[in-house]
């Protein structure tokens, strides 16, 4: 008898969701409905609707034999729950239904996922897999499945870390990226070609290793603007020769362009996609009416740390971003949250100007903040309690952004090292900073520009419910508006 199927785990769900605690659960950002998740997948526009595929382990709130969770959503805020797509329940997938894609062909979802085996002798083998769906709801996998297995790979590549494949469509083929090492631990990126998503070739590595990849590259994303190109990507074990800093998992995004003669991508820059703690494996989905547009959705949530969900046994661990669109924008690829979004949130309170001379102080809780620092190169915003508080220090004099969530529960690693505070440098000299920050009850994430973002979680004994905002400099901030969410579950 299979463990694993959709129809337990949907059983379970439904048994279970009543069974978390929502003291930290988010409001607007995704959650499963019970259980674990981490990468985003199946990102894709399908019947004018966002939908999310995730990694989920619905029994448990720790990373277990992988299951493919799904939502969607009209806005971005208001999020249906659907069926749990996928299982572990055949030989080509029996150890987990890992990261993948979505696609649609000829009113037809498809999704591009990983198989991972474990073999008696305790090997690891990837192999990747195609399912589809006439509904968009239940799927049903390809009978001669696997599509692409070791014996598709390049020689001198790992066939056990051969995983997360992202499909997308140019010119009338169908391409895969998929991320991958060399045989000495060296991350790259390998394509696959495909004319009907069912038969596959290996086509080129084309991203070689570079410094940035590490030892792994995972969840690869290529995303094909008008006048240029992008790889959104997770790398493992990543160290700064500069500064020796050491990333376990980091999340570039990489400008350049395909050379479609020779299948390799050529670099032009590399740039963290996010300054946080916690924003990993983003997977986006292409605009059903703009070519140069893209949403973006990530893991809000980071490897090798404490989870307060998990050691109070709420029952739920893990949360996604706000949809993000990234844009090429006058040779720039922008990213700024969903306008969607923008059209939920009630206003509490906004003016003109804020004198800060004075600091200035509200008490209600909110889920939005926005502002210019124009007139000002110093500013302090403070979320708190009576007896917490999370800090975001805007300087622009020295073209820094540091978040600090030391008075708050704390998250370490295995070695008890503290994630309590980061520094995120940035480049926007001579020039006013415009502001959007976006807090739920256990995460906050802050834009600036519509260029630059840091994204992290923090854990609260109770809300934060007092803004306070004040500077070491005089000067004014601009153009404040402060809000909440509304969203159809909002009682909950």
């Amino acid at each position: 008898m299979t463990k694993f199927t959709t129809k337990k785990a949907n059983e379970y769900t439904e048994n279970h969701k009543n069974k978390v605690d929502k003291k930290f659960y988010p409001k607007f950002n995704f959650a499963a409905p019970v259980g674990w998740i981490n990468d985003p997948n199946g990102v894709v526009v399908y019947n004018d609707e966002l939908h999310l595929f995730y990694q989920h382990y619905p029994y448990d709130s720790v990373h277990g034999p992988m299951h493919w969770g799904h939502a969607k959503t009209k806005d971005g805020l208001n999020w249906e729950d659907l069926e749990v797509a996928l299982a572990p329940d055949e030989p080509y997938d029996k150890d987990g239904v890992f990261s993948g894609s979505a696609i649609e062909k000829d009113g037809r979802l498809y999704l591009m996922y990983t198989g991972h085996i474990g073999l008696d002798n305790g090997e690891i083998r990837q192999v990747q897999n195609i399912a589809f769906s006439d509904d968009g709801i239940h799927f049903e996998k390809y009978d001669n499945n696997p599509v692409i297995s070791g014996d598709d790979v390049p020689e001198g590549s790992s066939i056990a870390d051969f995983r997360d494949p992202k499909v997308f469509e140019k010119d009338g083929r169908y391409y895969a990226v998929i991320g991958s090492k060399t045989d000495d631990e060296k991350g790259q990126v390998l394509l696959y070609v495909s004319d009907d998503l069912l038969t596959w070739e290996f086509q080129s590595v084309i991203l070689p290793y570079n410094k940035f990849l590490g030892d792994m590259v995972e969840c690869p994303d290529l995303i094909l603007f008008e006048e240029q190109d992008a790889f959104l990507l997770s790398a493992m074990n990543y160290t700064d020769k500069e500064t020796g800093e050491y990333f376990p998992h980091i999340s570039w995004l990489i400008e350049g362009k395909v050379d479609w003669d020779s299948h390799v991508f050529d670099i032009n820059s590399v740039r963290k996609i996010d300054g946080g703690f916690d924003y990993y494996a983003p997977q986006t989905a292409l605009s059903a009416t703009n070519p140069n547009e893209y949403t973006a959705i990530a893991w809000q949530q980071g490897w090798n740390r404490t989870l307060p969900t998990h050691d109070r046994d709420h029952n739920w661990a893990g949360q996604m971003t706000v949809p993000r669109v990234l844009k090429e924008e006058k040779g720039q690829i922008t990213q700024y949250p969903s306008p969607k979004l923008m059209n939920n949130i009630s206003t509490v309170s906004e003016a003109q100007n804020i004198d800060l001379k004075k600091s200035y102080q509200s008490e209600f809780t909110a889920d939005y903040i926005q502002f210019t620092m124009d007139s000002i190169d110093q500013l302090k915003l403070t979320l708190k309690n009576n007896a917490e508080s999370i800090v975001v220090d805007f300087d622009r004099e020295n073209q820094v952004i540091e978040f600090s969530r030391k008075e708050t529960i704390e998250i370490t690693d295995s070695d008890g090292k503290l994630f309590d505070d980061i520094s995120y440098s940035i480049s926007l000299e001579d020039t006013p900073w415009d502001v959007e920050i976006f807090i739920d009850r256990s995460s906050i994430q802050v834009f600036v520009n519509n260029y630059y973002t840091l994204t992290s979680t923090f854990y609260t004994e109770n809300l934060l419910d007092k803004l306070v905002l004040e500077s070491s400099t005089s000067g004014t901030i601009s153009d404040v508006k402060i809000g909440n969410f509304w969203s159809e579950d909002e009682g909950d």
